[in-house]
């Protein structure tokens, strides 16, 4: 009967693990969201010269802020259609958002990174960008 039990059991997980796979498309109807009420997008815009320098700089740029900023967000680097660089920053609130460009601004490490995308992307006055407040 134990050994009835324990077959049982495993058949169980088996078909509930399954299940659980076959289904796993159905939660792919909702949209997860990207942040919550309060949260800060800001999506940077850089039409960039060395466009693959300019990508491994703003990896570098954001591997350095992720262990050296003193108001933590997430960020993610991407290359626009046309070529652009882009950053996408997700910070807590728009308060956090501030205090992230203080630090930037009095950083030298970053700002030493921010003059090597300059010498690889053309003027800083190319860099675009948008914030959006989640609701």
């Amino acid at each position: 009967m134990k050994r009835f039990i324990q077959c049982a059991l495993v058949s169980l997980v088996g078909l509930g693990a399954t299940v659980v796979m076959a289904a796993h498309h159905e939660g792919g109807h909702s949209i997860a969201p990207v942040g919550t009420t309060g949260q800060v997008v800001v999506v940077y815009y850089w039409p960039c010269a060395d466009s693959a320098r300019g990508l491994g700089l703003l990896k570098t740029m954001i591997a350095y802020e992720r262990t050296a900023s003193t108001h933590p967000y997430s960020a993610a680097p991407a290359l626009h259609e046309d070529g652009a660089l882009v950053s996408i920053d997700l910070h807590p609130s728009a308060a956090s958002f501030e205090q992230a460009t203080a630090w930037q601004n009095d950083d030298e490490t970053w700002q030493g990174y921010f003059a090597e995308m300059v010498d690889a992307c053309g003027s800083a006055d190319d860099l675009s960008t948008e914030t959006y407040a989640i609701q």
